[in-house]
């Protein structure tokens, strides 16, 4: 029989990946490819994807009572981490963005302004695309650790 935990794990994981199939739908997945110059926000999504999964294993094997290490403290260690890898684009996209800016600038040339503030502009999506990814990330996986450790809390106290 499919427990209580499980079945808000498996409700958080559906509309993780409903706001997954949108997000295509509106072809943001293109646009997230090219305003995001280092990429990370796709390794992000990746460790997502894959710690969602590991914590539904943990809540599965919790309500089938086969749990043999009950340790999620991986889980949090990982969502900090999304969070971190996100800050690391923030810091990365400035860079960028104050890196190359201002290389060949002439100010009486308004092409050379234009492609400044074009070169700054990706920066710019690249920081906040990545510390978007990271948040969201963080506080999906946060939310489903929050509901595993209930499960847990529920489950020993009836042992």
């Amino acid at each position: 029989m499919i427990g209580k935990k499980l079945l808000k794990w498996w409700l958080i994981f559906c509309v993780a990946l409903l706001g997954f199939g949108t997000a295509y739908h509106f072809n943001l997945h293109s646009l997230l490819y090219h305003a995001d110059v280092t990429k990370l926000s796709f390794l992000i999504i990746l460790i997502f994807l894959f710690t969602s999964v590991w914590i539904g294993r943990k809540t599965y094997d919790l309500e089938t009572n086969s749990v043999l290490d009950n340790r999620v403290d991986v889980g949090w260690f990982i969502a900090e981490m999304c969070l971190a890898i996100g800050m690391v684009g923030t810091v990365t996209g400035f860079l960028y963005m104050l890196g190359t800016a201002f290389e060949n600038i002439d100010v009486s040339n308004t092409q050379t302004l234009q492609d400044a503030l074009s070169n700054m502009a990706i920066g710019m999506s690249t920081a906040l695309y990545t510390t978007l990814t990271g948040l969201i990330a963080s506080i999906i996986i946060k939310i489903q650790l929050v509901n595993y450790e209930v499960g847990e809390e529920v489950y020993i106290s009836n042992v």
